[in-house]
């Protein structure tokens, strides 16, 4: 289950970092859809990552 949770933050990190970064880096007249593709995409790259990412050693 702890695994699931981390997947979960990292998932709303990187989709609350991707619309703020969009906002910035998007040059004016972009379509709306370039800012919900730029959060949706730096909100799965971290969530594959996060879960797919080894478990620690002790």
């Amino acid at each position: 289950m702890q695994k699931y949770s981390k997947v979960i933050a990292a998932t709303v990190g990187g989709a609350l970092t991707g619309a703020g970064t969009g906002a910035v880096v998007l040059p004016e007249g972009s379509p709306w859809y370039a800012y919900v593709l730029m959060a949706l995409v730096t909100a799965v790259v971290p969530a594959v990552v996060t879960y797919f990412a080894p478990k620690n050693a002790n």
